[in-house]
């Protein structure tokens, strides 16, 4: 088997060698890009967020994050929204606390948001029917402390999150009671306080490279689609993950990303195989490099007559866990998402994976975003499905299709109801069909 231990810092000089190869090109504007004529350059100085807020175009590390990393949600925090309750004076508490944090942010280029989201799930058929419900609490800040008012800005992130449980057990249980391969969520538990991320983002040339380093979560940067977002999208690990990758928690990560040009760009990076979002795993840091390594590079057209698009394809290695005697794992993943209108969004995504850690062979997915359903323009509704072909022949293959739709109640608060239909639950050989409810509560400010 090939070794992969150098992988991230191969991965970070084939970057070096591109930004290179490209310097040319990207301080050319009329060069080859523009001889495309169907596909138009893009870069908004803001992501996407009133129409789509998932399309995450210009993001704060990578155009392949997701947007459940910081600044996203921030920017999500504080887009404009418009419910079926504002004109009912219920926005007047929140907003005595968001125009003081609005004026902090213009005097110090401090960000700070407050997110509570809870979720309450409740399977139908399976093995079990107890219901689950448990809470997220999130605590945000972005702090831009070098080049406020330009491109090159250097910028710490430091995010705090409680979980609790709410009733008998949290959703997260609800797997095993189901016998599925993929969890119909997983985020919601109970495991109290952490501090996830403290890390830094630097952007140099023009914000052509950026380089990220501290504690952060693997996740967020590779693998992932733009409606993948557990708080305000789609539910299932299926379409909320990567449910093929073993990602370690938060921990040590260093990471760097390249535009050579607005069309392009390649994104590597490489973190702590034993990170733990619980705990700070310094000893294992110094002690053991196991390392989880990652690359992508993606393409972000925008075609005329559609919208921003992007194109990618990713790779990722994990490393032989001495500690735990673990076996190593490796695989890849196709993404395409595509603004096809103003409020019609899709996604595309195909994983492989060795599947030693996480009985995943291959799976396969195709979902929607649409706004203004019911017209509404900052509601939004979601459907997609998604085939599981497991490592394991003592599992079946599984296949899943869940359909969303997230009401704007206010500015500040969210309210979602969903269902998921499960055929053939992998790891429950007597049980043809499953499903789950859910309701989803969401307040930021």
């Amino acid at each position: 088997m090939m070794s992969f231990r150098n992988f991230g810092a191969g991965l970070v000089a084939v970057a070096y060698l591109a930004l290179c190869t490209f310097r040319t090109e990207a301080a050319d504007p009329g060069g080859k890009e523009s001889s495309t004529p169907e596909a138009t350059q893009a870069a908004p100085s803001e992501p996407t967020i009133q129409v789509i807020e998932s399309s995450n175009y210009d993001a704060d590390f990578s155009p392949g994050e997701s947007t459940t990393n910081t600044p996203a949600e921030l920017d999500e925090i504080y887009a404009p929204n418009h419910g079926y309750l504002d004109s009912y004076g219920v926005n007047r508490p929140l907003d005595m606390l968001i125009a003081p944090l609005d004026s902090l942010y213009e005097k110090t280029g401090l960000r700070i948001g407050v997110a509570n989201t809870m979720l309450f799930m409740q399977p139908m058929g399976g093995q079990s029917s107890r219901y689950g419900a448990a809470g997220d609490l999130d605590l945000m800040s972005s702090w831009t402390l070098i080049g406020r008012g330009t491109k090159d800005t250097g910028r710490f992130v430091f995010t705090g999150e409680y979980r609790y449980q709410m009733g008998s057990q949290p959703p997260s249980r609800i797997r095993g009671q189901m016998g599925t391969i993929v969890a119909p969520t997983g985020t919601f538990n109970d495991r109290g306080w952490v501090i996830r991320d403290a890390y830094w983002i630097q952007r140099l040339f023009d914000a052509r490279v950026r380089i990220l380093i501290g504690r952060a979560d693997p996740s967020d940067y590779v693998g992932s689609h733009w409606l993948q977002n557990v708080n305000n999208s789609f539910v299932n690990r299926n379409f909320s993950a990567n449910p093929a990758i073993p990602f370690p928690g938060h921990g040590p990560m260093l990471g760097i990303s390249i535009r050579p040009t607005d069309q392009y760009y390649i994104t590597a990076g490489a973190s702590n195989a034993y990170s733990n979002t619980i705990r700070a795993e310094f000893d294992t840091l110094f002690n053991e490099w196991d390392i989880f390594s990652f690359a992508e590079v993606g393409y972000t057209p925008t075609f005329k007559g559609l919208g921003a698009g992007r194109y990618a394809f990713g790779i990722w290695h994990m490393d032989a866990q001495s500690k735990f005697s673990l076996p190593e794992d490796y695989g890849f993943t196709f993404i395409a998402d595509q603004n096809l209108n103003e409020s019609l969004q899709v996604f595309a995504r195909y994983g492989y994976s060795d599947g030693t850690l996480t009985n995943i062979r291959q799976f396969g997915q195709l979902g929607l975003g649409l706004s203004g359903l019911l017209g509404r323009r900052d509601d939004l509704t979601g459907a997609a499905f998604s085939v599981v072909f497991p490592r394991n022949e003592a599992s079946r293959n599984e296949a899943v299709l869940e359909v969303f739709h997230r009401f704007q109640a206010s500015q500040n608060t969210q309210l979602s109801v969903g269902v998921q239909l499960i055929a053939n639950p992998g790891n429950a050989p007597d049980n043809e069909t499953a499903g789950v409810f859910y309701a989803r509560l969401r307040t930021s400010f």
